[in-house]
């Protein structure tokens, strides 16, 4: 199984986005992008947490990833010609950067590297589908949500910023369910539980678990 993350803009490609790009600001709970709204572009996170799902109309929703500092989102729509395919909602207050048509043109041209970090994400994204699925076939609820804690961790740090309904949503358990494992784990010493935080102070620990 994959521990494969969303594709990051570090050093000088990072520098090059918060230059270029256009900086927009989310409160918690904004909803910043809307499946069917137009792939005119995509977006950068500068800090926060973003939220990646699908709402229906009788009030579920399937959340598809949870995205942190650097991490891209939007990109699939935009190559494809098509819709946004989700929703992006702000799980904290978040700082993001967007990129436009225009831009993205104009560095596909001129930036190598650019490129080569836009094939990176279309490529780790439908890597990391595929191992979703298997994660589901083969992993108890109890596991995925050990491992989902434990990769975040490791990519975002120890104190992840998640509600424990938005964790179930993400491995499709309910939020009782979610929460039972995340309290027997908590009682264990493993993880500490804040309002809408998570912390995960030894993500090794955790995942001798699994």
């Amino acid at each position: 199984m994959s521990e494969i993350a969303p594709t990051r803009a570090e050093g000088k490609l990072a520098d090059l986005l918060l230059r270029e790009g256009t900086v927009c600001h989310f409160a918690a709970g904004a909803m910043i992008q809307q499946q069917g709204d137009e792939g005119d572009g995509f977006w950068l996170i500068r800090s926060g947490t973003v939220t990646l799902c699908r709402f229906t109309p009788d009030g579920n929703v399937t959340v598809f990833g949870i995205l942190g500092p650097n991490d891209l989102f939007g990109e699939l729509a935009y190559f494809a010609g098509v819709s946004r395919q989700v929703d992006a909602v702000a799980e904290a207050d978040a700082t993001l950067v967007r990129i436009g048509a225009s831009l993205i043109e104009r560095l596909l041209a001129s930036e190598p590297e650019f490129a080569r970090w836009l094939l990176k994400s279309v490529s780790s994204q439908l890597r990391a589908a595929l191992d979703r699925i298997e994660e589901e076939r083969l992993l108890s609820a109890r596991q995925r949500v050990i491992r989902l804690l434990v990769d975040m961790a490791r990519r975002d740090g120890t104190t992840l910023t998640m509600s424990q309904q938005a964790l179930g949503e993400h491995i499709g358990v309910s939020r009782i369910t979610a929460g039972q494992i995340l309290r027997a784990l908590a009682a264990r010493g493993l993880i500490q539980l804040h309002y809408r935080r998570i912390a995960v102070p030894d993500p090794d620990g955790l995942a001798a678990l699994l």
